[in-house]
Formats: structure tokens, C-alpha cells, sequence
């Protein structure tokens, strides 16, 4: 006969999964060894449970690529803000243009030309980690050094800013990891980078003195 309902169902849905928390690496002017943390990080946070994102954001110098020995020459993350314009992105795309380059680790390549960064728009860009946060626990981003805003364009949200993108992931930041150089000259350039910091991310922040 029909069975009955039971006390527990076996096609209950699955509790949705908290959303992934947004880890930016940023640091002080320089070569401090900022995507070098990154990588590091991203591939020690990085678990078959744990899936991470690594994001290369910098508009400067993009080498999270080089760093993984990922020859990619068409741009992850410009390819998915373009998608983002679009109203196309969606997890499929996103894990699309983010190659698994090891169990549990997805890499999001930077641009392959510093010329190209007004493809990182900074509306795109947050709704880009927004997305990475449904798909993945710790979204690893690697930044620019530099927060200065262009003046003539603070009044006009709608024209492109080169360092748009570092002040889109710092406001979007769960937590900043700063980097910094432990020479002297790293270090004062550390201590007015963590003044900086203040007007630009509330979140908590660890610092990490290579070399």
C-alpha cells in the first residue's frame, strides 16, 4: 500500500552553506611579497571541504599566474567582469574562467597587460566577489599597493579609477592581510600603509613582515 509520510524525509535540502569570507592582501608600496603571501595562503587554506579562490586584482603588475606557473592568456578576471556587465555571471561561469590548479584551489588570473585595467570596472568587480563567496569558502584576493583616489574623477562613481579595484576589495574585505618589508624602509612603509588602511576597511587586519 501508499506508505505513510515519515519523521524523516530523505530528500530534505541540504542547509545552505555559509557564505565564503573575503581575505584581501594588500600591502606597502613596493616588492614586500604581497602575491607571495597570497598564493601561500590560498594554497594552505585550500581543502577539498575548504574550496578556495584565489582573485589576482592588481591593475599594476598581475603575477599571481607567473607565480603558479598558470600560462593563461585569456584573463580570468577580466573575463568574468565582463560577465558581470553582462548579467551573465553565475557559478558555472565563474568556475568557467577559474581553473582548479590543484584539489580545492580555483585561480582567477589578473590581466595579462597592466594597459587593460579599466576592464576591472569596480561594480563588476563586487559583484565578482560577491559570487566567489557562494562558491567558495576563503576568496583569497591579491591587491595594488596603491588606495590614492584620482581627484578630478572622486565626483564622477561612474568613470573608471585604477586603483578602483583595490579600494573595491579592501571595502569588501572580511579581514586584510598587510604586508610588509622588514628592512627600515619597509617598515615605515608599512606603518603609514596601516594609517592609510583606516579610511579605506574597518576589518580586521593581520600583519606579516617578510624577509
Amino acid at each position: 500500500g501508499p506508505s505513510g509520510p515519515t519523521d524523516q524525509p530523505d530528500d530534505e535540502p541540504a542547509a545552505p552553506r555559509e557564505p565564503g569570507e573575503i581575505v584581501v592582501v594588500w600591502g606597502a608600496y613596493g616588492s614586500p611579497g604581497r602575491t607571495t603571501v597570497a598564493v601561500n595562503l590560498a594554497a594552505e587554506l585550500a581543502g577539498v571541504l575548504d574550496p578556495v579562490l584565489l582573485v589576482d586584482a592588481d591593475t599594476y603588475g598581475a603575477s599571481v599566474a607567473q607565480a603558479l606557473s598558470v600560462l593563461d592568456e585569456a584573463p580570468g578576471l577580466a573575463a568574468v567582469c565582463r560577465a558581470a556587465d553582462q548579467g551573465t555571471l553565475d557559478e558555472q561561469a565563474l568556475a568557467r574562467h577559474a581553473p582548479e590548479v590543484r584539489p580545492g584551489l580555483r585561480v582567477l588570473t589578473g590581466l595579462p597587460r597592466p594597459d587593460r585595467w579599466p576592464e576591472i570596472r569596480e561594480s563588476a568587480l563586487l559583484d565578482v566577489l560577491e559570487q566567489a563567496r557562494a562558491v567558495a569558502r576563503w576568496v583569497v584576493v591579491d591587491v595594488a599597493p596603491l588606495v590614492e583616489q584620482d581627484e578630478e574623477l572622486s565626483f564622477d562613481t561612474a568613470a573608471p579609477r585604477r586603483n578602483g579595484a583595490t579600494l573595491t576589495a579592501l571595502q569588501a574585505a572580511d579581514r586584510v592581510v598587510v604586508v610588509g618589508a622588514g628592512d627600515p624602509l619597509g617598515l615605515q612603509r608599512l606603518v603609514r600603509a596601516l594609517d592609510a588602511l583606516e579610511e579605506h576597511s574597518r576589518a580586521p587586519r593581520t600583519v606579516v613582515v617578510t624577509r
